[in-house]
């Protein structure tokens, strides 16, 4: 039989097969120049597999085929020496299963020693004291009026915000929800975009490797401008930054999370609410968050604006900007699609009035210089590999480039 043939019989690719005919492994006759493989072929590859499943490894392979074939198991020497390889082989499996049955015996022990978090280690937090005198209108930019509030551990539980001009908020499990929140995200581009940490499971190593790599960058910059910061802010459509790195940032700040979705803000409360941080959770779209203006001293841009534009068709710049104080900083995240006009254009199936030729490192500075913010370092961490997915939108063989960048707000 040919080649074709004979891949589709042993259910093996005809490249294999030729590996293995380059090798010696398979033999077969060559007949007006093309390959013809019989029954001592197929029981050739039917050894191969066995071998293979035993765990030998090409070179061992090769030394059974040579003594089998030399000797048809008809001299003696020959047999011992077989008989030591599969010794040597079993006692070698014997060892691995004896690891990897400690192994299991460890990880389950691991399983039953994680912690738990009990009632009494999960601390309610609310909506600290010394927020209220920042708390205003984001139309009037007037402090807003504080009504039933409900205390409890030293921060606000429940309450209601209100404005003369109409705006009201409400306090509620301790959290901020304006008026126009979802109870899920508008931002589709993810599976598991409410699940906090898991969703970076939907990236490839190379994308991973290069978001932790801009992560540590981005923790250096901040590390240098933190003394004496009051409030950081981050949100919406956040990544993990915040989660990953607040215990390094320390207790000495107000942190300001909001996000459109009441879900993800409800997770991400519930996974920092054993630790004894000032955190302010705020369950509304970046228009109406009410939070006095220029108060912010540090904005992470943990891909906010990048999912904004998938969003909103906007950065969300002008409002996340009037935020910031004058010489505030941003340190933030930023993904260019420069040689992959295929992958962005696929974000287009989540969110059909996002404009991909938005997406540019660009249109990012000119936006953000609208505002009187200028990015004044910008560090390029590296390009995924052409040769995989790396996201769920990623055409094969189109790479992306990530980057960290730091801005500044000037005085105007």
């Amino acid at each position: 039989m040919k080649i074709g043939t004979f891949a589709k019989k042993i259910d093996m690719n005809i490249s294999t097969i030729r590996f293995y005919i380059n090798n010696g492994l398979l033999t077969p006759c060559k007949v007006g120049g093309q390959y013809e493989f019989d029954a001592d072929c197929i029981s050739d590859m039917e050894k191969i597999l066995k071998y293979k499943k035993y765990n030998f490894s090409l070179e061992e392979i090769q030394i059974l085929f040579f003594m089998e074939k030399a000797s048809r198991f008809k001299d003696e020497v020959v047999i011992d020496v077989c008989t030591d390889i599969l010794k040597n082989k079993r006692k070698l499996l014997i060892e691995e299963r004896d690891n990897l049955t400690k192994s299991i015996a460890d990880i389950e022990r691991e399983i039953e020693n994680l912690p738990t978090l009990s009632n009494e280690e999960i601390t309610d937090h609310g909506v600290p004291f010394t927020m209220i005198p920042y708390l205003y209108c984001p139309s009037c930019q007037v402090p807003l009026k504080l009504d039933s509030a409900s205390l409890s551990n030293g921060s606000i539980q429940k309450g209601n915000l209100s404005c003369e001009c109409g705006y009201t908020a409400t306090i509620t499990e301790g959290m901020i929800l304006c008026e126009e929140f979802a109870e899920e995200t508008p931002f589709k581009a993810f599976e598991n975009i409410e699940s906090i940490m898991a969703m970076k499971d939907q990236f490839s190593p190379a994308y991973r490797k290069l978001i932790a790599k801009t992560y540590i960058w981005m923790y250096s910059q901040i590390a240098a401008q933190v003394d004496g910061v009051k409030f950081i802010m981050a949100g919406p459509f956040t990544f993990n930054f915040l989660l990953e790195y607040i215990e390094k940032l320390g207790k000495d700040h107000i942190y300001i999370i909001f996000d459109p979705s009441l879900k993800r803000i409800t997770k991400i409360k519930k996974y920092l609410s054993s630790w004894n941080y000032s955190i302010v959770y705020i369950v509304g779209q970046p228009t109406h968050l009410p939070i006095k203006s220029a108060a912010i001293d540090l904005y992470i841009d943990d891909y906010s604006t990048v999912n904004s534009l998938f969003t909103y068709n906007t950065f969300s710049t002008d409002y996340l900007a009037s935020l910031i104080k004058n010489s505030g900083e941003i340190i933030g995240i930023f993904t260019t699609y420069l040689h992959a006009a295929k992958s962005i254009r696929n974000f287009k199936k989540n969110h059909p009035d996002f404009m991909p030729e938005k997406m540019t490192l660009g249109g990012l500075k000119y936006h953000w210089s609208m505002e009187g913010v200028t990015i004044i370092h910008e560090k390029v961490m590296g390009s995924t590999s052409p040769n995989e997915i790396h996201f769920p939108q990623n055409v094969m063989g189109e790479p992306v480039e990530v980057l960290g960048y730091h801005a500044r707000k000037s005085v105007r």
